[in-house]
């Protein structure tokens, strides 16, 4: 800060040196510390060395990861049930999710982010759209499968229902003739031809690759947005971005770098009295 005065000298008068506190103006005659180059008082102090632990000391990382993870978390399932229920609803529901998360991460962090946390919230927000887009289509896919085996053995029964129906009623009208009567013994040995294997074909492996599904699957919540057509597609697209900037913006610490040192003896330390 510019206007702090930061040392008084009255060398002429015999008073010792002194400085001013940058944050509550005290006056500093024995120690000091320094934060960003500017003076601070002990009382001062305890709140950036806190915010500075709590974003760069141990398991600092974790610690705001779990608690933007559980928000991520609660998201998914209200996306999930949101996007079940009345599918549109997922435009109105994304952009808060990734407020939310970057909100409560930035909260954790006492207010001083880094780049790190940037890349973590829109990452966590990204997993809760994923999660909350995959929920809903495997369930549909899962139930689309049930329905179509069900279809298939339906109409299977019918058929052999029908064949077998058909194959009495020609029965009953060609009655078997002396010559189609099926030999005895050795003679049905002999005119029973040898039985030959049923030859199998090799299925032919219908739909995307591996690669190409997980492209897919990392893509679903975009996809899934077309198909409201252009327009709702063009919306879901920017409710998604918006909600990803939110994330980001929400965790941005501003180019602020803490850097705090001491204490200093007053007329010593980087700060000099004058």
């Amino acid at each position: 800060m510019s206007d702090v005065p930061v040392a008084s000298n009255a060398a002429s008068d015999g008073a010792a040196p002194y400085l001013w506190c940058s944050d509550c103006r005290a006056p500093m005659r024995a120690q000091y510390y320094v934060v960003n180059d500017r003076p601070l008082c002990a009382k001062c102090r305890p709140p950036y060395a806190r915010r500075i632990e709590r974003t760069d000391g141990r398991g600092a990382m974790w610690r705001v990861g779990l608690q933007g993870g559980l928000v991520a978390l609660i998201g998914a399932a209200v996306l999930a049930a949101a996007i079940s229920i009345f599918p549109p609803t997922r435009l109105f529901i994304v952009t808060p999710i990734g407020y939310l998360i970057g909100k409560r991460m930035m909260t954790a962090l006492d207010g001083y982010s880094a780049r790190r946390y940037q890349y973590l919230a829109v990452s966590l927000t990204y997993l809760c759209f994923l999660t909350g887009f995959a929920i809903p289509a495997g369930l549909e896919e899962r139930a689309a499968r049930e329905r179509r085996a069900d279809n298939r053995a339906r109409m299977q029964g019918t058929m052999a229902t029908q064949a077998d129906a058909l194959r009495d009623e020609l029965a009953r009208l060609n009655p078997p003739r002396a010559d189609d009567i099926e030999p005895t013994g050795d003679e049905s040995e002999a005119a029973t031809p040898p039985a030959v294997a049923p030859t199998t074909e090799m299925a032919t492996p219908v739909g995307p690759g591996p690669g190409l599904a997980l492209v897919m699957l990392l893509l679903l919540p975009f996809v899934a947005s077309l198909q409201f057509g252009m327009t709702g597609s063009a919306v879901g697209f920017a409710a998604l971005g918006y909600g990803l900037y939110q994330a980001w913006t929400r965790t941005d610490g501003q180019g602020l770098h803490l850097r705090l040192s001491g204490p200093f003896r007053v007329g010593q330390g980087p700060i000099p009295a004058r």
